[in-house]
């Protein structure tokens, strides 16, 4: 199968990292797997050992073609578009105390969008094991006062962990890309420290804190008084925030 640039497809071929991926997915311990974009369906066959039910959703329809020949009837394949499909709807339903997890290797032209979405889920799902650029990897785990951190830190944060699980080189996929990727580990929280409903509005605010990353807090908020009244550092530069912070200062309308 031809990879499709428009779709930004680069299909994942490296047999430990798609090992990798399934030992931190742990399907076996699941209610099944929601693949978002298994191209080939070289890592739907791995999870597939696992006799858990699977559904895979991709954009495109040789890629459906193209896992329903390979896994029959072991996987539903669903030909949709992950950034505008119900992925609720599409998991596989709970069995006991199991929830499902969903696996992808994300196209980089989308990767972005289709996470924030997948964040919706909530405690819907145990664990996402996600493919990204590396830049846009490190942006989800990064903590407080680092380079990467921002939006994406910051939205993460306050609705589940994240943790870095590898990277990967280029040569683990066809084509390779131009850049380096990397696989994070996301767990929600039992209890999100925001709702579906804040998640949009939430990230344009810390996103217009972030235009001023170089600016102290006392230029960025306008008054000392509107300092004091949150303990905050009038000196500090809006990157030091702790997610928790960006919060409490979106929740008093600022």
């Amino acid at each position: 199968m031809r990879a499709n640039k428009r779709l930004g497809q680069h299909f994942l071929c490296d047999p430990s990292v798609l090992k990798e991926i399934v030992e931190v997915a742990d399907p076996e311990r699941s209610a099944g797997v929601l693949e978002i974009g298994p191209g080939e369906g070289a890592l739907t066959a791995f999870l597939a050992r696992a006799k858990r039910p699977i559904v895979a959703v991709d954009a495109d329809a040789r890629a459906v073609e193209a896992v329903e020949a390979r896994l029959g009837e072991a996987v539903r394949v669903v030909h949709g578009d992950a950034l505008e499909v119900d992925l609720a709807s599409l998991l596989p339903p709970p069995i006991d105390d199991r929830l499902p997890v969903v696996v992808g290797n994300l196209p980089y032209n989308a990767g972005t969008a289709i996470y924030r979405r997948l964040l919706l889920l909530e405690r819907r799902v145990s664990r996402h094991v996600l493919m990204f650029q590396k830049e846009v990897a490190d942006r989800i785990v990064a903590s407080p006062g680092s380079k990467a951190y921002g939006v994406l830190s910051v939205v993460t944060a306050l609705c589940a962990r994240a943790w870095s699980v590898c990277d990967v080189e280029p040569s683990a996929f066809r084509p390779p890309p131009k850049v380096r990727s990397a696989v994070i580990l996301v767990e929600p929280r039992e209890c999100p420290l925001i709702t579906a409903a804040e998640h949009g509005t939430l990230a344009a605010f810390v996103g217009r804190m972030f235009q001023a990353r170089r600016k102290t807090l006392l230029n960025v908020l306008g008054s000392q008084e509107t300092i004091d009244a949150h303990g905050l550092d009038g000196r500090a530069r809006p990157e030091t925030l702790s997610p928790e912070t960006f919060l409490k200062l979106y929740r008093a309308g600022l």
